[in-house]
């Protein structure tokens, strides 16, 4: 449905976006975005790819490009191959990147709460509504309606492998459902407990073949994510026994998923354990006693285990402690034998530690990792790094002024940040 034109500043205007510290001279007028290209500049770009594709690999030189800002109120926004969706409280959009054309309009009479973008069936998901919620597929290249569903209770797990996962729980009982990302018919329901565990972590960034759920007395169940067919039943033998020294940590127990493997970390009556099982067959594989209990992640060559003191690193194979670091309060890995660490601070600072020994290879201050992106922050500036493909050392591809950083997010080659100057804002990052 047409609509007002928004306030946009594309890749030809990027003088409009006072953003952006390149750290560079900025880009020739030559390199902006043309509108009509002569036919000998189209023949010199197709000899020039050809030469680069004899040629091999060229080292692309680090950089951050602005490409977009949109300065109308922003609810939720998602990139997605090449494009950016983004929803004010009233409608969804869709832009083109590099280039910031704007492709289509899509208006809705509720309030529109979130997106997900599903690039390989040409979908975007809205939930719109407040009491009563509405979920709503369009189809990405056009904004077509493709079709709607309303529930109460509804939190959207995932959106892929063709599906969408939804978890809805009403007094007490809850269901977890996979529909067609395209058709919305029901392709498999299944009864879960809605106040336990579902997972694992891949599940929700679209990534496990299975949906492993634990109610909150140790029921467990693990289902193909496709189908809905039960893979393994058991149970972790959760109760509310009481210790009998009242002077001891309460009891306690949390379950983790990590690749094909669950871990219990439990406290009973003050002593600690942490459990290992494979998923398929649901079966206990070691046990470790009076060790550290917490969020298990996956660290590489080890496990972490992090709890309010410390991170600890686990063997995977029997759960012995390899190493502990009091000075981190949660750690997960960030490439072959590193790991990106926060330390227990309430102003967190972050490092790149060693997976092998805790050992710290790289201070980074007030940072976050966004996929192969770290961002770091020092006052009104956030600087963007990104790995070298040959050496995996840091280096940095700019910086960016007043960004709300900790709500940024990346995708593909393309960076999107919130600003305190109430813009949305997306750079191309190399």
């Amino acid at each position: 449905m047409p609509t007002a034109a928004p306030a946009v500043h594309a890749e030809g205007m990027v003088a409009a976006v006072p953003l952006i510290d390149l750290d560079r001279p900025p880009p020739a007028p030559a390199e902006t975005t043309a509108v009509v290209r002569s036919r000998p500049a189209l023949l010199l770009t197709v000899l020039v790819t050809a030469l680069l594709a004899l040629g091999g690999s060229v080292a692309v030189t680090p950089g951050l490009t602005p490409v977009l800002a949109v300065a109308d109120p922003v609810s939720s926004a998602e990139l997605g191959a090449g494009s950016l969706f983004l929803s004010t409280p009233a409608e969804v959009r869709r832009y083109d990147l590099p280039g910031g054309a704007q492709r289509w309009t899509r208006t809705f009479d509720q309030a529109v709460q979130n997106l997900w973008v599903d690039d390989a069936n040409g979908m975007v998901l809205v939930l719109s509504g407040g009491g009563d919620q509405r979920l709503t597929a369009l189809d990405s290249g056009s904004g077509r309606p493709l079709w709607a569903d309303e529930s109460e209770d509804t939190v959207v797990i995932t959106v892929t492998g063709g599906g969408v996962l939804i978890q809805s729980g009403v007094n007490g009982e809850g269901t977890l459902r996979l529909v067609g990302a395209r058709s919305g018919r029901a392709i498999w329901t299944r009864a879960v407990d809605p106040a336990g565990f579902l997972g694992p972590d891949e599940l929700y960034e679209g990534g496990s073949p299975w949906i492993v759920a634990v109610g909150s007395t140790g029921q467990v169940v693990v289902l193909s994510y496709a189908d809905g067919r039960e893979l393994s039943r058991g149970n972790l033998g959760l109760g509310s026994e009481q210790a009998a020294d009242r002077t001891l940590p309460a009891n306690s127990a949390q379950v983790s998923v990590v690749g094909d493997r669950l871990y219990l970390s439990r406290r009973v009556r003050g002593r600690a354990s942490l459990t290992a099982y494979s998923v398929s067959p649901l079966k206990a594989l070691w046990r470790a006693e009076g060790g550290p209990i917490g969020t298990v992640t996956d660290c590489g060559p080890v496990l972490c285990v992090a709890d309010t003191r410390w991170v600890s690193a686990i063997d995977p194979a029997g759960g012995a402690v390899r190493w502990q670091q009091p000075a981190w309060g949660i750690a997960y890995r960030y490439d072959g034998d590193r790991l990106f660490a926060y330390d227990n601070q309430e102003d967190a600072e972050a490092a790149l530690i060693d997976a092998g020994t805790g050992r710290v290879l790289h201070p980074l201050g007030h940072s976050r990792q966004l996929g192969r992106l770290i961002l770091r922050t020092e006052g009104v500036r956030t600087w963007v790094s990104v790995p070298d493909p040959a050496t995996g050392d840091l280096r940095t591809a700019g910086s960016m002024a007043h960004v709300a950083w900790f709500r940024c997010q990346a995708g593909g080659d393309y960076l999107l940040c919130p600003t305190l100057t109430g813009e949305t804002a997306v750079w191309r990052v190399r």
